[in-house]
């Protein structure tokens, strides 16, 4: 396609109309929605959270198993759980900046910080559980092939976690080199 089909296609596309009603009621916390999804998913993954705690002291023989490990499990999904509040908080603050360019600068510094913690407390939390999972085992051949295969799994998920935080920082880099 031409440069100049291009630019007269782009000329008539129309954007669904909207009105400044609704352009203010999607600014709006409980109105936006993509806030609204991330929410959902946010309550979704607390009540996990929650059911699983609550239940893993006697499902997973917690009451069997010393404070300091159980601690460790609970700090382990705490931390989760507080990063994507943290997330969410940075989701609802897009806007830092007197202009486009500047902040698109300051979202990219804080979500690079924001991707590593979200790596990072993604191996806390998966080594917090392998520590509660394993404590007090005795491991013979076939566990520890299977503990490998788990280890493998988890190690697969993280880089991969940690793929797409990079080619989503590209992006945004890539985003803000048109602006300099």
């Amino acid at each position: 396609m031409e440069l100049n089909a291009l630019k007269s296609a782009w000329k008539d596309v129309s954007p669904a109309a909207k009105t400044t009603e609704e352009i203010k009621e999607m600014l709006h916390e409980n109105k936006h929605p993509v806030l609204k999804q991330i929410r959902r998913q946010f309550t979704l993954e607390i009540t996990c959270w929650v059911v699983f705690l609550v239940f893993y002291y006697t499902a997973l023989d917690g009451d069997r198993k010393p404070l300091h490990i159980n601690a460790l499990l609970v700090g382990c999904i705490l931390f989760p759980v507080l990063h994507n509040l943290a997330g969410y908080r940075f989701s609802k603050c897009l806007i830092n900046g007197i202009n486009i360019r500047q902040s698109l600068q300051n979202y990219f510094s804080k979500i690079r910080v924001y991707a590593f913690v979200s790596v990072a407390s993604r191996v806390f939390y998966a080594s917090g559980l392998l520590v509660f999972l394993t404590y007090g085992i005795s491991f013979n051949t076939g566990k520890y092939y299977l503990l490998a295969v788990v280890i493998l799994a988890i190690s697969m998920q993280i880089f991969w976690l940690g793929r797409l935080w990079m080619k989503r920082i590209s992006k945004l880099r890539d985003a803000t080199a048109l602006f300099n």
